[in-house]
């Protein structure tokens, strides 16, 4: 059975073939197509079921509908974001967003729900059973459509473990899904991730893999962050919270003992962790002193993402890659959020292009996709 520890090797990088799609493209020989990216491991899908739901609701989170049949959503303000004014949604178009991939010559997305939207702290758990069980029959569904084209993760709530657990093990076992998402601030401290137990002993059982997004948990899971609400320079504190936050969940994911029973998991955490890579020079002498023996290795059980970060802090990239190791970052882009046809994997793959060198790009765009898909025995 292949393990993170085999991951972290990279032994099946150059085993690996192109997917069926990828053989294709390259056997025809026309040049212009030859792929940049295997896969988008961040990306998101707003769903008919999540649009029907919050549309009943008559209190935010909801979705309001204008005269002339556009939609908006209403949010709440959590720890992880302000409300702000309703924003533009819809369901997401998935004809446009292949179309994108194949005109940057991305041969995948893996799609997730929105867990930055809040609702796993802002909806009560009576309704996020149905509504994450009609989400991921729907995602599946898309699954289905576009085998060759997509990934998928579940949606899965931290009130009530249990119940997640069997829902990841059924999207597995029935939907064709290759593990779940889940809220960034569960892992903000060891206390939280504790209670989230049981999903990660199903995932071991199942080789998941989960995608962890910046967002809040229910209030049930202990240690995390407080709601503190700018009333100055909001445009820098919401970036300076973000990225604490983010940097709290990869050091409880990698510095602590949480993930060490289940070594046939993989974690990939968005934006790079946040401030981790900054961290990482201070962190490692740190932890060696705190009788870590290698704590680089601890943290390298981790895979990161740079989501948009690949746009507009592409030298935290670059940066990451040198201190964590390219072979440890996912290609991903944020495509899709607010769903209908926002998206554009271009800028991401152009800009990286300027600040990673050959190498890395090799293992950012091909390598490190070949290693992961492997491990879940898909090609």
């Amino acid at each position: 059975m292949t393990t993170r520890r085999h991951l972290i090797g990279g032994a099946f990088a150059t085993a690996m073939l192109l997917p069926g799609a990828l053989r294709s493209i390259v056997a025809l020989g026309d040049s212009s197509a030859t792929p940049r990216a295997l896969v988008d491991w961040h990306s998101h899908y707003v769903s008919r079921a999540e649009l029907r739901y919050l549309a009943s609701r008559k209190i935010a989170p909801r979705v309001l509908t204008a005269a002339d049949g556009s939609t908006r959503l209403e949010n709440v303000t959590t720890v992880s974001a302000a409300a702000g004014d309703p924003s533009d949604i819809a369901q997401s178009d998935i004809t446009a967003r292949l179309a994108n991939l194949d005109a940057h010559g991305v041969q995948r997305q893996l799609l997730t729900h929105t867990v930055a939207f809040g609702f796993d702290a802002s909806l009560p758990i009576e309704d996020l059973r149905p509504l994450y069980r009609a989400f991921n029959d729907e995602l599946a569904g898309v699954g289905a459509k576009h085998k060759d084209r997509s990934l998928a993760v579940a949606a899965l709530p931290t009130a009530d473990p249990k119940w997640a657990a069997e829902e990841l093990a059924r999207a597995h076992r029935e939907l064709g899904f290759i593990g779940g998402s889940l809220p960034l601030n569960a892992f903000a401290t060891l206390e939280g991730a504790r209670t989230l137990a049981p999903i990660f002993a199903a995932a071991q059982k199942h080789r998941s893999h989960f995608f962890i997004h910046r967002g809040p948990a229910n209030a049930a899971v202990p240690g995390q962050p407080p709601l503190v609400v700018p009333t100055d320079t909001n445009y820098a504190r919401w970036s300076l919270i973000s990225n604490s936050h983010l940097a709290a969940g990869a050091i409880t994911l990698g510095l602590t003992d949480f993930l060490d029973p289940y070594p046939d998991v993989s974690v990939e955490i968005i934006m790079l962790g946040g401030f981790l890579p900054h961290l990482i020079e201070s962190i490692v002498p740190a932890a060696r002193n705190n009788g870590i023996a290698d704590p680089l290795a601890k943290l390298r059980r981790l895979y990161l993402d740079p989501g948009p970060y690949s746009v507009r802090n592409a030298e935290w990239v670059a940066l990451a890659a040198n201190k964590l190791g390219a072979d440890r970052i996912l290609f991903g882009t944020d495509y899709g959020v607010g769903g209908g046809k926002r998206g554009d994997v271009g800028p991401a793959l152009d800009t990286l292009d300027q600040v990673l060198t050959a190498e890395q790009r090799q293992l950012i765009y091909f390598d490190n996709s070949r290693a992961l898909l492997a491990a879940k025995d898909l090609t």
